[in-house]
Formats: structure tokens, C-alpha cells, sequence
């Protein structure tokens, strides 16, 4: 019930990012914006074993930024991508709880990096 709870809470504040191709020159950079509540257990992680193209890439995990100033309000885990070198990298995202084998939900970012 929970964890279907927190999926539904998920679905209803993302933006849409599923499968989402991005194009950057080397040296600029972006930020992806990704709804979570850890209050729940639940947070985003980069799945580096399931992404490609990490070395075109600088990540930067910049944290949880809280939504509302409630207990349990749910926010959202930045995340900083600066082109590196020319060639595209397909980043995958894991939503889940730290204890548990498989993740709730996944989300995919490819990014091509061209001058």
C-alpha cells in the first residue's frame, strides 16, 4: 500500500523526463530536476551499471531540496550534468529505497554531446 502510495505521489509531481534526449556543447551544462520524499525511504540514485557514455559526462548529485516546510513533504533531488567531450550518454536513474532489490521506477536521460 505504500509503495504503491509513493508511486502515485511520484507520477502526479514529476515532470515528464521518461526517455527524454537532451543536446548540449561541450562545457554547458544542465539540471534535472527529480520529485522524491525521502520521508518514505525513497530516493533517486544514478544506476551507474545500467547508464553508458558516463565519461562525456560530469554528474553532479546536488542533494534533496525540500518542497514545502511540512514534515514528510515531498521535494526534489537535483541533479547537475556538464558536457565533457563530444559522443552521447544515456543516464539511468533509480528510484528506491536503499534496502530493497529492485527500484520503483526508473528514468532514462540521453544526452548529445556535439560543438
Amino acid at each position: 500500500m505504500v509503495r504503491e502510495m509513493a508511486i502515485a505521489a511520484l507520477l502526479l509531481a514529476s515532470p515528464a523526463l521518461a526517455d527524454e534526449t537532451l543536446r548540449l556543447r561541450p562545457g554547458a551544462s544542465t539540471t534535472l530536476r527529480l520529485s522524491e520524499t525521502p520521508s518514505t525511504g525513497y530516493t533517486w540514485r544514478l544506476d551507474t551499471a545500467a547508464s553508458a557514455g558516463l565519461d562525456h559526462l560530469q554528474i553532479v548529485d546536488g542533494g534533496h531540496q525540500r518542497g514545502k516546510n511540512l514534515p514528510g513533504a515531498p521535494g526534489q533531488r537535483l541533479w547537475t550534468l556538464r558536457a565533457r567531450t563530444p559522443g552521447t550518454a544515456t543516464i539511468r536513474f533509480a528510484y528506491q529505497r536503499p534496502w530493497e532489490p529492485d527500484p520503483v521506477e526508473t528514468r532514462a536521460v540521453v544526452v548529445e554531446i556535439s560543438p
